[in-house]
């Protein structure tokens, strides 16, 4: 059972215990390496038929290949929503399971649908999903111990940022820089 599932049907997580919780971030955590294992696949298959429009000059072949392209386009938006969905579970049972392991007493978080909501937003973040799930199930994540679900995501995404810009050269010259810090 997702997150989703076991959010809408009424929660409890003061009914989980550690184990339950540790489990189902376990299967949650393969979901995600399948799902972006997926993605990947997918990325590479609709990069090759851009490259392969790109190399060849006939207007009926660029024409298939670019319906092609548009079809994959629309499955690798899917598959990021579905990887940035798991990808919000996982931290919210990082952080359920941290608010165990700390001894905060739990409660059933009531109304899920804005949790709901936010997880099924694609525009927010991993740790929004987790601090609305800690703050709706009694725990805070102001905590500075517990601090953001990936900390080290920022920087990362920010030397990406960098990279496509042209501000950084290559993957290996930002890994470089990244281990400086």
């Amino acid at each position: 059972m997702a997150l989703a599932d076991w959010l809408a049907s009424g929660a409890d997580p003061a009914k989980m215990t550690p184990e339950e919780v540790r489990r189902r971030q376990q299967l949650c955590a393969v979901r995600e390496e399948q799902a972006s294992t997926r993605l990947e696949a997918r990325l590479v298959e609709r990069d090759e038929v851009f490259r392969r429009g790109a190399a060849t000059t006939s207007t009926v072949l660029r024409r298939v290949l670019a319906r092609r392209w548009s079809l994959l386009q629309d499955e690798v938006r899917t598959m990021e929503r579905e990887l940035a969905r798991i990808s919000k579970e996982s931290a919210g049972l990082a952080v359920l399971r941290h608010l165990q392991r700390e001894g905060t007493p739990l409660k059933a978080p009531g109304d899920c649908t804005p949790l709901l909501t936010l997880l099924d937003d694609a525009s927010s973040s991993e740790d929004e999903f987790a601090a609305k799930l800690a703050t709706g199930v009694g725990g805070t994540r102001s905590d500075a111990r517990t601090g953001p679900v990936s900390a080290g995501t920022g920087t990362v995404l920010a030397a990406w940022i960098r990279i496509d810009k042209g501000e950084i050269k290559s993957a290996d010259e930002a890994l470089r820089r990244l281990d400086e810090r």
